[in-house]
């Protein structure tokens, strides 16, 4: 008889026993095994765009297969993909990377994170993350063996970064800050007066800031985007975050960027040496192509983007006992209700998805203290999917559970 391995042993790494499965992922695979029998799900779950990548962008992929780009590349990426990320990020955010070293490629934004944190954050440091946030963030700490210390925004407030409440909890532990503009979850802007009042806080501090901006071309009305990095006080300390999964619809396509000072960015190069090594060659022509050729595409998915929302909003504001944020930026909508009116969001999101076919994500994902009665909403999916998803969280939220819901 075979022995196990529990019997012979093994285990995971002691740092993985606070690492929380990823709630967003285990809705995706609940929605997924419904679409294998043949049920019509809601998708408002995954961050992803529901449009197809620009043709030329797809075009440069096939030529450079084509021509054989198949083999191993730069670590950081190939040059010809840096120069045309640190040209978009000069154009576009006011942005001053050399190609040569100071702008990574990764595999997503999500190696970003991984390589910023892992860089710089040992086991007894401190990371500092405005909540709700998205928990990628919060588990690259724990298992780079630091803490993460969340720090509550107000919903009341559309969730603004309250820069004095961070610096209630900076200490010469303090690490890291991470922000991320346009937030995700609720979808709002950073501005250039907490910027500012975030530089005063970390003035005499060793603390960095990480700041993931994949959201920074899904920007609505009167919003404006503004990039720490081009505060140049800020500028020394920012590790900026992009990327193409949600601005070009290239979420398949792993691809994103680290760009800051070479004395930041060397070690995050460092840390990819010995983990994914370098990007896809056959996929890089692609993403420049990208940021060169296909803005007008992008603006084409952002102004639908922005109807979706107007949507949204127009649909769920003014339910009893629910708060929607309302997002300048991203797509998602971030609501929160009153307990009286539903069960908590880990089982509220179950029942959509098991009674109504919707797939949502529990605000616990992002928030794991506060988030206990919130959900997010993406309305990256067909308007009128958006419109018959909504009804049925409408229904559901002035339901009580367990009367007949459908």
């Amino acid at each position: 008889m075979a022995t196990s391995t529990s019997e012979r042993g093994f285990r995971p790494a002691s740092r993985l026993s606070e690492i929380r499965p990823s709630p967003i992922r285990a809705i995706f695979d609940k929605a997924a095994e419904l679409e294998a029998d043949g049920e019509k799900v809601y998708h408002f779950e995954i961050g992803r765009p529901d449009f197809d990548t620009p043709a030329t962008v797809k075009e440069s992929a096939i030529t450079a297969l084509n021509r054989g780009d198949v083999h191993y590349g730069p670590n950081a990426g190939t040059l010809d993909l840096r120069s045309a990320i640190a040209d978009d990020l000069a154009q576009r955010r006011l942005l001053h990377y050399e190609a040569d070293g100071e702008v990574l490629v990764t595999i997503g934004a999500n190696e970003a994170v991984f390589l910023a944190i892992m860089a710089f954050c040992d086991p007894g440091d401190e990371v500092i993350i405005p909540v709700p946030a998205w928990a990628h963030y919060r588990e690259c700490v724990r298992l780079a063996g630091a803490t993460p210390i969340p720090v509550e925004l107000d919903a009341e407030d559309n969730y603004n970064l309250d820069v004095e409440a961070i610096a209630a909890h900076v200490t010469s532990a303090t690490r890291m800050v991470v922000i991320c503009t346009p937030n995700n979850p609720s979808g709002t802007v950073v501005g250039e007066d907490e910027l500012n009042m975030l530089n005063d806080v970390l003035k005499g501090t060793d603390a960095l800031l990480l700041s993931d901006e994949i959201y920074a071309d899904l920007i609505y009305g009167d919003a404006v985007h503004h990039s720490p990095a081009a505060l140049p006080d800020l500028r020394d300390r920012t590790l900026s975050i992009g990327g193409f999964a949600k601005a070009f619809a290239m979420d398949g396509w792993r691809l994103g960027w680290l760009a800051g000072p070479r004395e930041l960015i060397t070690p995050a190069l460092r840390v990819r040496q010995f983990t994914t090594v370098c990007p896809p060659a056959f996929l890089q022509p692609a993403a420049a192509t990208a940021l060169r050729s296909a803005r007008e595409e992008a603006e084409g998915m952002r102004a639908e983007f922005e109807r979706r929302r107007n949507v949204g909003l127009e649909l769920l504001t003014g339910i009893p006992g629910v708060h929607v944020t309302r997002p300048d930026g991203a797509f998602y909508l971030y609501l929160t209700y009153d307990p009286a009116i539903a069960e908590p969001a880990d089982e509220l999101a179950l029942r959509l998805l098991s009674e109504d076919n919707v797939a949502v994500i529990p605000g616990t994902a992002f928030d794991p203290e506060g988030g206990t009665y919130a959900l997010r909403i993406s309305y990256a999916c067909h308007v009128d999917d958006l419109r018959e998803g909504l009804t049925r969280i409408t229904h559901a939220l002035t339901t009580k559970q367990g009367e007949t819901n459908r």
